[in-house]
């Protein structure tokens, strides 16, 4: 029996790319609803306190080592720079902009 997730099918350089490329192509794409109001991408990445200069491999963090048996630690790799609201935008599909 194979358990694949779809969200580790892109390695972490695509990802970073892909992110950036976003950030200088659509900052002002409505991305997410949160707090009671819809989102850019420069506005979720200003509140984060984030540039498209401060990303990196590492400040992703998405090494998905010592995560066998863990599924919590697993989750957690797969939140781009730590956050969550960075997963919902980037990787999943049941988001604001139908996994765009």
């Amino acid at each position: 029996d194979t358990h694949v997730h779809h969200s580790a099918c892109m390695n972490q350089k695509h990802l970073l790319r892909f992110i950036k490329s976003k950030l200088k192509k659509d900052p002002n794409e409505i991305v997410t609803f949160r707090d009671g109001r819809f989102m850019t991408l420069a506005e979720v990445f200003a509140s984060l306190k984030l540039t498209s200069h401060d990303l990196s491999v590492d400040t992703l963090d998405m090494h998905a080592n010592n995560t066998f048996h863990r599924f919590d630690r697993f989750n957690l790799k797969y939140n781009p720079a730590g956050q969550s609201r960075l997963r919902e935008i980037f990787i999943k599909t049941d988001n604001l902009l139908a996994g765009q």
